[in-house]
């Protein structure tokens, strides 16, 4: 995933609004996006691959869509057929003395309405499972299943870029 260049992780390394599970109800928190790096060479982590993440602490990161820019151009933007929102999977951690509470979010294979932009994006919870995710009733992969065709809309951009714009005139 090129991680500069993809719309739906604009906000990295700033505070976001998540919804986590408290032990007995869902309430937002603010955290990190980015966990920690123990390697030297990598800031922080801004997405995990859900096959190998370790889910234990799971939180959901709401969203009116996600997208892809590549060089300046936005290629897409995709959003929930007849929802008002979604939900990015993601997990959690607790803070330290050197790094605030943060999350990552989870990517998965890409759905059949994104499958031609490309090969892997931010994961989306369906809605009737958001709180089977947050209190982790169910394997977390069960709950990341992918979408069946035509479940999102996929915006085109209105303008390719400034340049063709220029061009035109």
């Amino acid at each position: 995933m090129d991680i500069e260049n993809d719309d739906a992780l604009v906000g990295i390394g700033k505070p976001h609004r998540v919804m986590i599970w408290d032990g007995n109800q869902e309430r937002e928190k603010e955290l990190h996006w980015g966990l920690p790096s123990r390697d030297p060479d990598i800031f922080q982590i801004p997405l995990l691959k859900s096959e190998t993440a370790i889910i234990d602490r799971p939180c959901l990161l709401l969203a009116n869509e996600f997208g892809l820019v590549k060089r300046g151009k936005t290629v897409y933007s995709a959003s929930l057929i007849g929802e008002p929102f979604l939900c990015i999977a993601a997990t959690w951690r607790p803070g330290s003395r050197d790094w605030p509470d943060s999350f990552a979010a989870l990517t998965v294979p890409a759905y059949a309405d994104l499958a031609h932009h490309k090969d892997r994006h931010v994961g989306v919870v369906h809605p009737d499972d958001l709180f089977d995710w947050l209190m982790g009733r169910r394997p977390p992969l069960d709950l990341l299943r992918p979408f069946p065709k035509d479940s999102f809309r996929i915006t085109p951009p209105i303008q390719q870029n400034f340049d063709d714009l220029l061009g035109a005139a």
